[in-house]
């Protein structure tokens, strides 16, 4: 088993996962670890670190959905990202929407940055992590690797990032057949749909838009359903954002009773009356960001079950916003029919000729839609019920192995206060840690920058708070 070249008393932390979260936890460790207090490992199986799934676009035409002005990786320096871009072209603002590969080629920037200024030790591995299990008779961990090699850790911070999108039953009779498209990440995929061909999209957010877009620009004659229950479309950025005013807990929201539904209709409330006075209702949601997980934590799990049944989808396209350039694209399909949005629920999928033959049960109760397109691409989005991941095999190593569980939401995993990860005796795992997407059972808000951001950095620090 290899280890680290550590000195002795220097504790090996291993990183499992070279994306955002990963990443910045890595960069974090390096600016704030002292001396021979730690050396790191960072295990991703990718060639380029720092890239995660979201960043790992090379199309500029993919764009950023938050201002360049809060993309900073490092709270302390706001301006960190936008000093970063005005280096490239000094015309990009703190409102500038920039594409996403620029913020992937800036992590890479940071970490290596980090690295050449730290006398921590640091290591890069190239492999995938397929299993974590604790040592017998030892307080430290032995990580074996898709290589055959094995690593050994006193810490460990699972890093995954996003997991595969939700398997569908009813794309079943599609298997095979090559008229599906189960990643939609797999724009190579895609391409090969032959030109001038209707494209059924299943989903109709963030990715959902990205996928319309790749398939519109290869192909500018081409038809494309977007399919959903609700047919909730993303909300766009106005031109020129603006910052909440205060970032105190909102004083309209204190001393309710901690409903979805009191929640909601104090929400309203103050966005008619910012309305009336000229304001808009971005501003109440852009107010609410510091505080999610503080609301979150004070909603009972019934309370939390009606939000993400009754209020989630339409908080998500409320709060996570498409860049004013995209949305005019979005809207531009639209107009044009060129793209159509069809809620209601798919209720079959066969091959049928050379395409495939969708039926659809409307959301409004009329009859059975039949579609025929050519092929159909799973937009529906990552699945962080970790009872149902086949995909990872660390994730269900780490399962059936009881280090880890999920919440009772299953919308990801149960943690600690110091991101350790709760196994099936509903105990803690010492020096296991996990930061990530799944943080959204503990915290709710769990992928934008300024929380992960926030979540790597508090993680970091408790990392380098044990004694060696």
């Amino acid at each position: 088993m290899k280890d680290a070249s550590c000195p002795p008393r220097t504790r090996h932390v291993v990183i499992v996962g070279g994306g955002f979260s990963g990443t910045l936890t890595a960069v974090h460790l390096l600016r704030e670890a002292g001396p021979e207090e730690v050396c790191i490992t960072l295990v991703e199986q990718h060639a380029r670190a720092a890239r995660g799934l979201a960043y790992r676009i090379w199309d500029d035409s993919m764009l950023l959905n938050v201002p360049a002005g809060n993309m900073s990786a490092l709270a302390e320096e706001p301006g960190h990202f936008l000093a970063y871009c005005r280096d490239i072209d000094p015309a990009f603002n703190e409102g500038s929407f920039v594409p996403r590969r620029l913020f992937g080629d800036y992590l890479e920037h940071t970490l290596r940055v980090a690295e050449l200024r730290s006398a921590t030790s640091f290591t890069r591995v190239r492999a995938e992590a397929v299993a974590v299990r604790r040592m017998p008779a030892l307080r430290r961990f032995e990580i074996s690797l898709d290589n055959g090699a094995a690593l050994a850790a006193d810490q460990v911070v699972l890093a995954p990032g996003h997991v595969a999108t939700q398997t569908l039953p009813v794309a079943d009779a599609l298997a095979g057949s090559g008229r599906y498209v189960g990643n939609p990440w797999d724009y190579g995929a895609m391409d090969h749909v032959p030109g001038g061909q209707t494209v059924a999209v299943l989903g109709t957010g963030h990715t959902a838009i990205d996928a319309l877009f790749r398939l519109t620009s290869r192909d500018d004659a081409r038809k494309v359903y977007l399919l959903s229950r609700r047919g909730l479309l993303p909300k766009g950025h106005r031109t020129r954002p603006q910052p909440p005013a205060t970032m105190a807990f909102p004083d309209y929201l204190d001393g309710l009773e901690p409903t979805t539904f009191a929640y909601l209709r104090a929400i309203r409330r103050q966005i008619r009356l910012l309305q009336q006075e000229g304001q808009n209702w971005r501003d109440v949601i852009n107010g609410l960001r510091p505080h999610t997980a503080e609301l979150w934590r004070r909603l009972p799990y019934g309370e939390r079950r009606r939000f993400l049944s009754r209020v989630g989808p339409w908080w998500d396209i409320h709060r996570h916003r498409l860049a004013p350039t995209a949305y005019r694209r979005l809207q531009g399909l639209l107009d044009s029919a060129q793209a159509e949005v069809l809620a209601g629920q798919v209720i079959g999928m066969q091959v049928q000729g050379q395409g495939v033959r969708v039926k659809l049960k409307p959301r409004d109760g009329g009859p059975v839609r039949e579609l025929e397109v050519a092929a159909v691409v799973n937009c529906t989005g990552p699945d962080y019920d970790v009872t149902r991941l086949t995909a990872s095999r660390l994730i269900v190593q780490l399962r059936e192995e009881g280090y880890l569980r999920p919440d009772p939401l299953h919308i990801g995993i149960e943690l600690d206060e110091h991101y350790n990860v709760i196994g099936r005796d509903g105990y803690p795992v010492a020096e296991l840690h996990y930061v990530g997407p799944m943080l959204r059972a503990r915290y709710w808000e769990a992928i934008a920058v300024p929380e992960l951001r926030r979540h790597t950095q508090d993680l970091a620090r408790h990392l380098l708070e044990r004694p060696a």
